[in-house]
């Protein structure tokens, strides 16, 4: 009985991680490929708040 469970546990796993590393592979698709440049990343500034200031600098 362990073994069937320890089985289907690993075959889980290596669904999972087979899935995942499909997934970050896989070609993109949608309209960043039609040239919109919409979902593109921008540029974010981030500004830390007085406290944190004294931690970073």
């Amino acid at each position: 009985m362990q073994e069937i469970l320890v089985v289907i546990l690993f075959i889980t796993a290596a669904i999972f991680m087979g899935r995942k590393i499909y997934m970050k592979y896989k070609a993109p698709s949608g309209c960043a490929s039609a040239g919109c440049d919409a979902c593109a990343p921008t540029k974010k500034s981030v500004k830390l708040p007085e406290h944190f200031k004294s931690y970073f600098y």
